[in-house]
């Protein structure tokens, strides 16, 4: 079976890519899954062509993004054959953002999970603000409202030009990249290729721009958030406010679930008084991504919707933590 897998040795071409983005579409229930269309993965079919594993190759790793694409029945024949194309090249083989579904896969293969985060997922039938579990978010999204902070939506291909001119600079003035990125971040927006993302946008009392949500469709009833944008004068409670409206209107549209990506490292952050020795480590160790990513305030944001989700996992083996650990790092965060 798996000598009939096709490896892409290059940034996959139109048709490669096409085949991807109609596995993408029918991927329910992976908030990873629109992620697999960035311009410059690679990618291994199963046999049947039914799914697929993306993938990038750095510092002799080939590292796989997310869980495969497609019909899960196949999963396990992409990763068979990733693992063969892999082989063939004599590279290395590691996963980031691994899900439990796939998990078990990856172990197959000697690969051990090293918990990194969790999806952040919102239910429609399950999100709400009422209750005492719910105040710091519901006074955020209050907050919003009191600074006149109005909220519209757009087809990401319909956005005006002016709308488009405004928010490209408000992202110059943050330094925000939006081709940095690997495993959960898309990005490029207004490059033609997504023209059915969700914009939503949040305007303050003089009408100029404040805020931006872009949501990815993964499958046909889900949304992914690929990239936030807000700009420093934009009222405390606005990127609450855009999550709140953007599942309301996704309950008029048919959306189930609206993905906030991914939390790093909950765990590490909600027993931040009882950490042993090892956890104090890893806690300080997290910190030293501050300049690139502050990932305890996103923990402390997240926390508020109270919709922690599966548990994602790097796969590797242990011989190979640092290189697959610089790896990841350079493919997260260099654009």
């Amino acid at each position: 079976m798996a000598r009939h897998a096709r490896a892409v040795q290059q940034p996959a071409d139109e048709a490669t890519w096409l085949r991807v983005r109609d596995l993408v579409a029918i991927s329910e229930a992976d908030p990873l899954a629109p992620f697999a269309l960035r311009p410059e993965k690679q990618y291994v079919f199963s046999a049947d062509g039914d799914a697929a594993v993306s993938y990038r190759v750095k510092f002799g790793v080939a590292m796989a993004s997310g869980d495969p694409v497609g019909e899960p029945a196949s999963w396990q024949a992409a990763v068979d054959a990733f693992v063969l194309a892999a082989k063939a090249r004599k590279l290395r083989i590691a996963v980031i953002g691994a899900g439990e579904r796939a998990k078990q896969m990856w172990a197959g293969y000697g690969l051990s999970a090293v918990p990194i985060g969790r999806d952040v997922v919102l239910g429609r039938e399950q999100f709400q603000v009422t209750g005492r579990r719910y105040r710091n978010l519901r006074q955020a999204i209050q907050r919003s409202r009191n600074a006149g902070i109005t909220v519209e939506f757009s087809r990401e291909g319909e956005l005006p030009a002016a709308d488009i001119l405004e928010l490209r600079g408000m992202m110059a003035h943050q330094r925000k990249v939006d081709s940095r990125g690997f495993s959960m971040i898309l990005g490029r927006l207004f490059n033609g290729l997504e023209p059915d993302a969700i914009m939503v946008i949040a305007r303050g009392p003089d009408g100029h721009m404040v805020a931006a949500h872009r949501y990815l469709w993964a499958g046909k009833q889900d949304l992914s958030l690929d990239l936030p944008v807000r700009a420093r004068r934009s009222p405390n409670g606005t990127d609450e406010r855009l999550v709140a409206e953007t599942i309301k209107w996704g309950q008029e549209n048919g959306v189930e679930r609206v993905s906030l990506a991914f939390a790093p490292f909950p765990d590490l952050f909600v027993n931040r008084k009882n950490l042993g020795v090892l956890g104090k480590l890893a806690y300080g160790a997290v910190h030293l991504l501050d300049p690139l990513i502050k990932v305890e305030a996103l923990y402390r944001y997240l926390r508020k919707f109270h919709a922690f989700d599966q548990e994602r996992y790097v796969m590797l083996r242990w011989r190979n933590t640092l290189r697959v650990a610089l790896a990841a790092l350079l493919l997260e965060f260099s654009s």
